[in-house]
């Protein structure tokens, strides 16, 4: 028995870590689309503008050769827009985007950065003249409001074209709307002699970016609780762009890319201009972890051109990517953009998350607590999954039962393996028993494990769901008792003394120990036994101490269930012996 059991822990061990590593690459969860949002009363934008503290320049740097801004003094403005989700700030130092807060949701409560930058000089929708391998435009733009919902940002510049000098406007033109989560951006260059600018870099007029991160802040990216994925989007199917290399090339034509973290996204949706596409990770100043995308412009062949960019920045949530499949439901009358495709589920076991989510929400609507929702999702779930369990513990104690038998029979065969075979499958088939009886429940339970994980771990409206006031705050973070930092712990970089792991640790012991229960611990196999009872428990200590409480609060409790189905099985089974 000592061997079986062994190796339905091992089992068990190799079904979650490989969950672990198959939810995390493959299979992040579907977004809640009845999130609540919160709804304002539709009004115009509106802006404020105020002189920055920063120095007058002509803004002719990072330009390259043959190409120069005109001789200008324009100062540097910050110029701010808000509209019902979010509130943006533009600069008039390269018109560049510099932040966009989204009021409906707090980090550190204060609405949340999706701009994340290294350096207070950094910034979204910086332009270059070439590739993205170019110096970005380092001039300053004059600035003016268009309307309610326009605001231009332009500069004239000199090309050298034959030995001449060929003058153009470059225009930033930014439109927001009241209700959107969408930014639209036109690059406009425009000759006032009929002439179209030489921008010719290497077949390269022009880049636009986005970058260098988004929100919201983190510590590490780990692919498991937290990442930033890059994504394409085009004829309905949706492509996650991995690449060991820091800077990956798309040269496939495109409906949308996107750089997507675990709750947040940008989309970026370019017109039908056949540009390149590039991602990149490569560091910038102040940020190890940068990830931005690039669109560049093939060449112009017009005295007047105008490019059309809009850029999703918001929530990964069903209701707010799906206003821009109808036209009635967004203010730029855009549809079918498929943009919660984003929103990647499990291709096998979508379903099942579904059902868990629904019977989630339904906890939730009955007691308005996510930590009590997941205990009760939990219990139902044990309760659902008890015959499964029975028929293995029944399995488990009839293998015990003929430990003895299968002791003779291997003392009796020791030196022919293949007739101890025969005779153990015979005394398998003559008492009735499946030696994988004990091991293939757990085979059935992993679909309910994969799309718990993904339920768990990444379900949209735990994130800031508190449970325990003062304990467990949010059920998509780890929780802690104790925060030490700066001091951290060697090798491991831990700052933080958690309750939760300890406690999945100590449930998971007794719930061995118990299962153990009435079997005999002597020999090699003993030995073995005792040494997974406790290393995975340890293993998995290390493996889940930074996992979202919300996950681990399943587990424990899970574990908790299962001691207690054990001892009832324990008790009912010594009763007839």
């Amino acid at each position: 028995m000592e061997k079986n059991t062994v190796f339905a822990i091992l089992l068990s061990v190799v079904v979650i870590t490989v969950g672990f590593f198959i939810q995390a690459k493959f299979f992040p969860p579907e977004d809640q689309p009845q999130q609540t949002v919160v709804q304002q009363e539709t009004a115009p934008v509106r802006e404020e503008i105020s002189p920055a503290a920063v120095s007058v320049g002509s803004g002719s740097d990072g330009l390259p050769s043959g190409i120069r801004a005109t001789d200008e003094s324009i100062p540097v403005m910050d110029i701010q827009v808000e509209n019902n989700h979010f509130i943006a700030t533009l600069s008039t130092q390269r018109g560049i985007l510099t932040s966009l807060k989204l009021k409906e949701h707090q980090e550190e409560g204060q609405p949340l950065e999706m701009i994340l930058k290294g350096s207070e000089d950094q910034g979204a929708f910086e332009l270059f003249f070439g590739g993205p391998e170019s110096g970005k435009i380092d001039a300053n733009f004059h600035y003016r409001r268009v309307d309610d919902y326009v605001h231009e940002f332009y500069r004239d510049f000199l090309v050298t074209d034959n030995g001449e000098e060929v003058p153009f406007t470059l225009t930033k033109r930014y439109t927001f709307k009241p209700d959107d989560y969408l930014v639209e951006l036109q690059i406009i260059i425009e000759n006032s002699v009929k002439e179209y600018p030489a921008l010719d870099f290497n077949g390269i007029a022009y880049t636009v970016s986005f970058g260098p991160q988004i929100g919201p802040g983190f510590k590490k990216l780990d692919g498991r609780y937290d990442f930033r994925n890059f994504y394409t989007f085009n004829d309905g199917k949706l492509n996650r762009n991995k690449s060991k290399d820091q800077v990956i090339s798309v040269t496939d034509r495109v409906s949308w890319v996107a750089l997507a973290g675990k709750y947040f996204t940008v989309i970026g949706i370019p017109d039908a201009t056949p540009y390149g596409i590039t991602f990149s990770t490569l560091p910038v100043e102040g940020l190890s972890d940068a990830h931005r995308i690039y669109f560049s412009r093939p060449l112009i062949k017009s005295s007047m051109n105008t490019d059309t960019f809009r850029f999703f920045i918001g929530p990964k949530t069903g209701k707010a990517l799906g206003m821009y499949n109808k036209t009635e439901d967004n203010g730029f009358g855009l549809q079918n953009l498929s943009l919660d495709e984003v929103i990647e589920t499990s291709r096998m076991w979508g379903w099942l998350e579904w059902i868990l989510k629904y019977l989630l929400l339904l906890f939730y609507k009955l007691i308005p607590n996510y930590g009590v929702a997941i205990i009760l999702l939990t219990i139902l779930i044990k309760v659902l999954t008890y015959p499964i369990t029975k028929k293995s513990h029944r399995s488990t104690a009839k293998m015990q039962e003929l430990q003895p038998k299968i002791n003779e029979l291997k003392a009796k065969y020791k030196d022919t393996p293949e007739k101890m075979n025969k005779a153990m499958t015979d005394l398998y088939k003559k008492e009735g028993v499946n030696p994988m009886g004990g091991c293939l429940p757990l085979l059935l339970q992993f679909p309910i494990f994969i799309a718990l994980y993904g339920l768990l771990n990444k379900h949209f409206d735990l994130r800031g769901a508190g449970f325990i006031p003062g304990w467990i705050t949010d059920l998509s973070s780890p929780e802690s008792i104790w925060n030490f930092a700066p001091f951290q712990i060697p090798l491991l970089g831990w700052s933080d003394l958690r309750l939760l792991p300890i406690l999945f640790v100590a449930t998971q012991l007794i719930s061995s120990k118990v299962m153990q229960s009435g079997q005999p611990q002597t020999g090699q196999s003993g030995m073995q036994m005792k040494m997974m009872t406790y290393m995975m428990p340890i293993m998995f200590f290390f493996i889940l101490y930074n996992a979202p409480s919300g996950l681990l609060l399943y587990w424990t409790v899970s574990n908790g269930l299962m001691v207690l189905q054990q001892l009832y099985t324990n008790r009912h089974r010594f009763k007839k012996a």
